[in-house]
Order: structure tokens, then C-alpha cells, then sequence
């Protein structure tokens, strides 16, 4: 009964981060995404990977994946612990990667936990962390833990070409007009450093922010200097998020 009761939730939640119930929500909540989407493969429309393969960490059923950066591939590694990922995932994105001749390889493993030998399994890919470092603190359940494993992680990077876009803050919000406007909250080229308490309350303000909002501990995740986009997400009604994205250029692959 234990078991059984251990793969509902598993099927359910995921560990929180994802499963049936982000699923269901993801799919009806999918047109209402559609400018955060927009603003997110406008960032990676930017980016230069440098790279033939693409290690995805996080990469869930990739609802807000923008198939224009997946086609840019030859080989995709995917990786998520959620039992639902691999045939959502290829459910929406399987027949695009065929028909550009990409080779798609999903992985059920907790990423994150194995980074070290990922790094070894894929020493020529580059990496994508999909809207997963800002649920770390929810699988970690220890703040401070959370936050040292997502300081750390640049400096395990180092010399790799890599990028994320994760939640930097979310909470409830008034009013959400700001909704069809996120191509002009949506702001460029923030240094990863300089975002101070002034400036996040700029970024509360902007989207109708009230009552207690929550940090996902995701201000360290890139190294200072480097250059980032705040993006808002309307999350669902009344409920905002603020993701960063960034990408590292390292070495040549």
C-alpha cells in the first residue's frame, strides 16, 4: 500500500515539480503563456551554443520549450524525474525533431543529484536547466541547503557553455492587464549582480504585486557581469512569476 500510495503521489506531483497535476495545468494554461513563451525564445534566439548536442535538465513535457531552439541540435538528452516527461515531451515535440532529423533521447534521472557524471556522460553538449532551479528549494526542503547547491552550481559549470531561465521571485498579484503587456516589462541585459532589494520591489510594482511574495533563491545562479533577462510570467489568475534567463559562453566545444 505504501509503494502504491508512493507512485500515486509520484505520478501526481512529482516531487513537486512537476507531474499530473503541473500537466494538466500547463496544457489549459498554455494560451495564456504565450507572450512569456514569445519573450523566452526571443532571449534564446540570442544565444550561441556553440555546440551540436543539448543536454535539457528539467525538461518536463518542454510546454514552454520553443521548438526554433531545439531544431538548432543534432543530438537532445533529456532529463526529468517526473514519469509523465518522456512521452509528453514527445508528444509535443517528437514529430518537429524528426522531421528535422534530430536525434531525442529521454532520461528518467534527477539530473541535478548527478550533474558530475552528466558532465562526463555529455562532454560536448552544452546545457539548458528549463524552469527547474527555482523549484530547488521545494525538493530540498532546506533553504539553506537550496541556496549553497544553486550558488555552487556556476562553479560546477565552469568551462561549459550553459544557460537557465528559473523563477527568480512569484506571489499573488492585483489586477492582471500587465498580462498583455510583457514584451514591455520583459527587460534585457540585467547584470546577474546588481539586482538589489530597490530594484525587485521595482519588479513587484510592475506587475501588481500584494500580500507576501516568495524568493526562489535563484540570485546566485549566475556569476556577476553576466547579462540576463527578467521576463514575467502569469503563472495563472492573480498569480505572477518573475523568471531570470542567462547563458553562459564558455570554451569551444
Amino acid at each position: 500500500m505504501k509503494k502504491f500510495l508512493g507512485l500515486l503521489g509520484d505520478l501526481w506531483h512529482a516531487g513537486g515539480t512537476g507531474g499530473l497535476n503541473w500537466h494538466v495545468h500547463a496544457y489549459s494554461a498554455s494560451r495564456a503563456w504565450l507572450g512569456t513563451i514569445s519573450e523566452i525564445a526571443r532571449f534564446l534566439q540570442q544565444v550561441q551554443p556553440q555546440a551540436h548536442e543539448l543536454v535539457l535538465v528539467g525538461a518536463s513535457a518542454g510546454w514552454m520549450m520553443p521548438p526554433s531552439w531545439l531544431s538548432r541540435f543534432d543530438r537532445i538528452d533529456a532529463y526529468d524525474i517526473d514519469p509523465l516527461a518522456a512521452r509528453l515531451f514527445r508528444w509535443r515535440h517528437g514529430e518537429s525533431l524528426r522531421a528535422h532529423g534530430i536525434a531525442l533521447h529521454m532520461h528518467r534521472q534527477d539530473a541535478l543529484a548527478s550533474l558530475p557524471e552528466l558532465l562526463q556522460r555529455h562532454p560536448r553538449a552544452c546545457l539548458w536547466f528549463d524552469n527547474l532551479l527555482g523549484q530547488h528549494r521545494y525538493r530540498v526542503r532546506d533553504e539553506a541547503r537550496a541556496e549553497q547547491e544553486i550558488t555552487d552550481l556556476k562553479h560546477q559549470l565552469q568551462g561549459r557553455n550553459w544557460g537557465s531561465v528559473h523563477d527568480l521571485y512569484s506571489g499573488p498579484t492585483q489586477h492582471m492587464a500587465w498580462a498583455d503587456r510583457i514584451t514591455t516589462l520583459t527587460r534585457a541585459g540585467v547584470d546577474a549582480g546588481q539586482l538589489n532589494s530597490q530594484q525587485a520591489q521595482t519588479l513587484l510594482q510592475d506587475v501588481g504585486a500584494k500580500d507576501v511574495w516568495s524568493d526562489h533563491l535563484t540570485s546566485q545562479v549566475f556569476a556577476p557581469g553576466t547579462p540576463t533577462t527578467l521576463i514575467p510570467w502569469r503563472f495563472k489568475d492573480h498569480h505572477c512569476h518573475w523568471l531570470q534567463a542567462g547563458w553562459v559562453q564558455g570554451r569551444k566545444l
